[in-house]
Parts: C-alpha cells; sequence; structure tokens
C-alpha cells in the first residue's frame, strides 16, 4: 500500500524550483520564464521570486563554480578606481590587495582596505588607503535610503586606521556594472552613522564623476579640509 504523501504549497513548491534551477550557478531564460509562470499561475510575485534566485545564486554553492556576479564587479570597480592613478607624477600604488582564499585559508592581509595609494598633494606625499564596494542598487531601510557596511567592517577599518595612522575612505559605487556605476562616492569611514549612510548625505557631500581629475581634487580637498580641522 503506497502512503498518501503530502502536497508542498506553492510557495514552498516555488522555493525548491528556485533551489534546482540555481544548482549549477546560472540561472537561463528558460529556467525564469518557468518561474515566471508558475507564480502568475498560483498568484505569486514573479520579480520576489526572481530576486529570490538570483540570491539564490550568490548564497549556494553550485554545482559549476562560475565568477560570482557581485564579486567580478566588485573587482572591475577596484580597477575602475586604480584606473585614476595613471599620473605618475601624482600617484603611486603601494599596494593592491586580492580577495584571495581556497578552503577557508587566506592570507589575512585580505582583510586590509584594497588598495594602497600615495599621492602628492600640495607638495606634500601623502599615502592613504580605499576600501571598495559595489552594489547592484541602493537598498531601501525603514527610514529610507542608505548604503550600509557590515558592523565588524567598519569596526576592522577604523582599528586598522588608528593603528596606522592611515586615512581608510570607501569607495563605494552602484548600478549597472563595476567598469560603469550609475554613481561613485568617496566615504570617510566617520560619515558613517551606526553602519550606515543615507543616500541624500552621500549625493550632497561624497559623490564624484567618474574620471581621474575628480579623484584627485576629491582627496585633494579631504586632506585640506582634514589639516585646517587638525590645525584648530
Amino acid at each position: 500500500m503506497t502512503p498518501n504523501k503530502q502536497l508542498l504549497p506553492p510557495e514552498e513548491t516555488l522555493d525548491w524550483l528556485v533551489r534546482v534551477a540555481t544548482a549549477d550557478g546560472l540561472l537561463s531564460p528558460n529556467e525564469k520564464g518557468i518561474i515566471r509562470e508558475f507564480a502568475r499561475t498560483y498568484n505569486i510575485s514573479d520579480n520576489e521570486m526572481l530576486d529570490l534566485a538570483s540570491k539564490a545564486i550568490i548564497i549556494e554553492k553550485p554545482e559549476v563554480e562560475l565568477i560570482d556576479y557581485r564579486a567580478k564587479n566588485g573587482l572591475l570597480f577596484e580597477k575602475l578606481i586604480v584606473s585614476f592613478l595613471k599620473d605618475k607624477t601624482q600617484f603611486k600604488l603601494l599596494s593592491w590587495t586580492g580577495d584571495k582564499y581556497v578552503d577557508g585559508i587566506y592570507d589575512r592581509n585580505n582583510l586590509n582596505p584594497d588598495i594602497h595609494i600615495q599621492q602628492v598633494i600640495n607638495g606634500m606625499t601623502l599615502d592613504y588607503y580605499i576600501e571598495c564596494k559595489w552594489s547592484h542598487y541602493w537598498q531601501r531601510g525603514d527610514k529610507g535610503y542608505f548604503y550600509e557596511i557590515a558592523p565588524g567592517q567598519l569596526k576592522r577599518y577604523r582599528q586598522f586606521s588608528r593603528k596606522n595612522k592611515r586615512v581608510v575612505l570607501i569607495a563605494y559605487a552602484y548600478g549597472r556594472t563595476g567598469s560603469n556605476p550609475r554613481g561613485i562616492y568617496l566615504i570617510p569611514l566617520h560619515a558613517f552613522r551606526e553602519n550606515r549612510i543615507h543616500k541624500a548625505a552621500a549625493d550632497k557631500k561624497y559623490r564624484i564623476e567618474q574620471n581621474a581629475v575628480t579623484f584627485a581634487q576629491y582627496m585633494e580637498n579631504y586632506f585640506a579640509a582634514l589639516f585646517a580641522k587638525r590645525r584648530k
């Protein structure tokens, strides 16, 4: 005698469908179509399910090893920042830390900010660090639009800054791709309230144009203001 089989509710069935579709680390157009059709048949948000599928690709370990979409764009954004340092009379790239690891083994330097830069500003040679972050879009929280960084990361960068007596800034970009984002921001650590910054504040104070001249000018203005504050 065959035991009675319990039918899963549509939401749970769709969840399993998403997991199967993303098991190989890819979400093909046909798989997207099937997920949309299933969701609409049972009056479930197809956009939410596709978003779930995209996140599953990032979170789950795929059967086929692929370059993670966010990691790829994160690296492209690091390369974009480094491309701003082409003027050798003004800039020197001191180090560029890659996020490399295998089986949980990694160089502890990977926990440091991504890029160490030397820059000649008003006749002085200064060096500072940039940590690069890229996101697909700004998040909406319960208090408005904000960019949020993990509290542990923020604490680690602040400790690094104090220990090494060096400025650390977060270079944040969002949208499109890491090599051509919709917006770029250079955000000092002190600008974060708790571990987040609202988009309005970032747009007003920390947004820069996507070119080397604007990057250099921002850093000149930042250190000029920092030195003026310290002299008071």
